[in-house]
């Protein structure tokens, strides 16, 4: 299968899903926490296995990659709409009359969240919305695709393997990395927060994105890429992955957590997002992540992402929680930031982003 610039729909209705669950979760913190570390795992996946279908499909069509006009998409797609972000979120701490914690701002507009909220966490009120707690996610993917894309540029070739190998040798470092501090962790509490918001723990989750996109559009002549492909197309394998997914996520053991849960996720979800390249358009699989509905939550993800904490937060502030007009608030007001935030802040540079190479629609 060769890669191309072709819009993938259900990668779109995959990030809806995720986004849905990430949204569950944070609201029910107490029950459904896991829901929204299972996106956000998601997320990373399919946007590991996107931006490397691209890569590819540029790199056969000009034999190289422009690192310039990659880091002007991103810096187009996703600088926008976090700048509104951090806008409303500064409003929100003006009306809630909170003392402003500068260093959060300054961590979520340069993108080391993720490192500042496991190893200097400010002490802030219930209710302050720390853009670090939302922002980390935004964090590891920047961090990256700064160095990711360089990669790709220097060793990836149509007719070598070698690039494959090196991130197959890359998923290994990573599960030993977390092996390493699970072994050695005194505070197993502070070593859970370590591996689930660092780079350095984390960014295999995109990584195995990247994998799974090699193997499918790059390397699918070999052995390993024929059974992989041949996996994808079975009606139970990805089945059984599916469900194993679901099943392990509220495993809460502490070695599970630190050292297997994110190598696992990796694999399992190399064997089911990806298969929905090889059903039939009529396969009710591909209807449920491809209706007209998830597809548009997947366009408003990023944004849904972002305000659905600062409304979650604001509306605390005057509401109780978990009542159903608290529900009602916190919905409503994220749906209108978001669509505000798409439609007038992230859409208004789409021209830009297709200035430098980008096929968003």
């Amino acid at each position: 299968m060769g890669s191309n610039q072709k819009y993938i729909p259900f990668l779109d209705g995959f990030r809806g899903y995720a986004i849905l669950l990430v949204i569950i979760g944070h609201l029910n913190r107490d029950s459904f926490l896991y829901l929204a570390q299972f996106g956000v795992t998601l997320f990373f996946f399919v946007s590991g296995f996107l931006i490397t279908k691209l890569l590819i499909a540029e790199y056969n069509t000009t034999n190289t990659i422009s690192l310039k006009d990659f880091y002007l998409r991103r810096f187009f797609r996703l600088y926008p709409a976090l700048i509104f972000y951090l806008i409303v979120t500064l409003l929100a701490i003006w009306i809630g009359k909170y003392h402003l914690v500068i260093l959060d701002m300054v961590a979520g507009l340069f993108y080391f969240t993720n490192y500042y909220i496991v190893y200097f966490p400010p002490v802030v009120p219930d209710n302050y919305p720390l853009t670090a707690y939302i922002l980390w996610s935004l964090s590891v993917e920047e961090h990256f695709y700064l160095v990711f894309p360089v990669l790709f540029m220097l060793f990836y070739r149509p007719t070598s393997k070698k690039f494959l190998y090196y991130l197959g040798a890359s998923l290994v470092a990573f599960f030993l990395v977390r092996t390493v501090l699970g072994l050695r962790s005194t505070d197993y509490a502070f070593t859970i927060r370590e591996t689930y918001y660092t780079t350095h723990t984390r960014a295999d989750s995109i990584l195995y994105g990247c994998f799974a996109a090699l193997l499918i559009y790059a390397y699918n002549t070999t052995l390993a890429a024929k059974w992989y492909m041949y996996v994808l197309r079975s009606r139970v394998i990805p089945l059984v992955a599916a469900v194993i997914l679901l099943a392990v996520q509220k495993y809460e053991a502490a070695w599970y957590q630190i050292i297997v849960k994110y190598s696992l996720a990796g694999a399992l979800l190399c064997l089911t997002v990806p298969s929905l390249l090889y059903v039939e358009a009529r396969n009710w699989a591909t209807r449920i992540f491809t209706n007209p509905v998830i597809l548009y939550i997947g366009k408003l993800s990023y944004s849904l992402y972002l305000f659905h904490w600062v409304s979650f937060k604001f509306v605390s502030t005057y509401y109780e929680q978990h009542n159903v007009t608290w529900y009602f608030l916190v919905l409503t007001l994220t749906f209108i930031l978001s669509a505000v935030s798409y439609h007038f802040v992230e859409r208004p540079f789409l021209s830009l982003r297709r200035k430098f190479g980008s096929n968003a629609s």
